[in-house]
């Protein structure tokens, strides 16, 4: 992932040109790298309500206005500078929670942490990387905990759960964030997932998804029963979300 990250980065920032310092028209000659780092998915949101852009890899295009996005939370996954004879400046490629947002941002426009305009709160992950908790639904996540009967809940496991909302689309770090709030119990952490959507609203969900894990579970000759005593956390993506039905489950046998 990293190399990947890096190649699209030093592939958009060497075809592309400045903006906010010079024209999107500049000569790709005058520009180059002179530095690029990846990083883990970090939170921001624009400093203020005025236009600011995001550009493609090229920097070519305009792909969308923060103006558009009062509210949203921006994660960032590289950042680079570019320089020129005269100018310089750091840019960051970010994506919204949901991946479908993306694009090169001048990092003047923005400002690390979560948006206020959730004042919910925040879920803060092991290298800083925040969330609003508008993207977790406590009642749906405790819906799935229920239908492992004599598990417990697990704090550290639930806060790693719920930070899947973060990497589903964005990054793929989340077996490394497992591995900061883990330690070694990474080892033997057992993983559930299901990638499959309820496109009915009206659908029960505790139904649904009991289908979904005893169909999961069935393949690996297991069922929910195997699990009791252990420690587990479960995040399921609220009706809000465009993944709404898909879920996350970490479990851990016990101490």
């Amino acid at each position: 992932m990293k190399k990947i990250l890096v190649s699209s980065l030093l592939l958009g920032a060497v075809i592309g040109g400045m903006t906010g310092l010079s024209s999107a028209k500049a000569h790709v000659s005058s520009y180059k790298v002179s530095k690029l780092n990846s990083m883990q998915p970090t939170s921001y949101y624009a400093k203020s309500s005025k236009s600011g852009y995001l550009w493609n890899k090229a920097h070519t295009k305009r792909q969308h206005n923060l103006k558009n996005y009062p509210k949203t939370t921006w994660y960032a996954t590289g950042k680079y500078t570019m320089k020129s004879a005269k100018n310089s400046g750091i840019y960051l490629q970010v994506a919204n929670g949901s991946g479908k947002a993306k694009g090169y941002v001048w990092t003047g426009y923005m400002k690390k942490g979560v948006n206020p305009a959730y004042p919910q709160g925040t879920i803060v992950g092991p290298t800083g990387v925040s969330m609003s908790t508008f993207n977790v639904d406590k009642k749906l996540n405790q819906q799935l905990l229920s239908l492992f009967p004599g598990s417990i809940q697990d704090k550290t496991l639930q806060k790693l759960a719920n930070l899947n909302y973060i990497y589903h689309n964005i990054s793929d770090g989340f077996y490394d964030y497992g591995n900061l709030m883990l330690g070694d119990d990474i080892d033997s952490e057992i993983g559930l997932s299901s990638r499959t959507l309820i496109k009915d609203k009206s659908t029960d969900f505790k139904t649904f998804e009991q289908n979904q894990i005893i169909a999961i579970l069935k393949e690996r000759g297991k069922t929910v029963s195997d699990f009791k005593n252990y420690r587990i956390g479960a995040y399921a993506f609220p009706k809000h979300s465009k993944y709404y039905g898909e879920f996350s489950i970490v479990i851990l046998p016990p101490k």
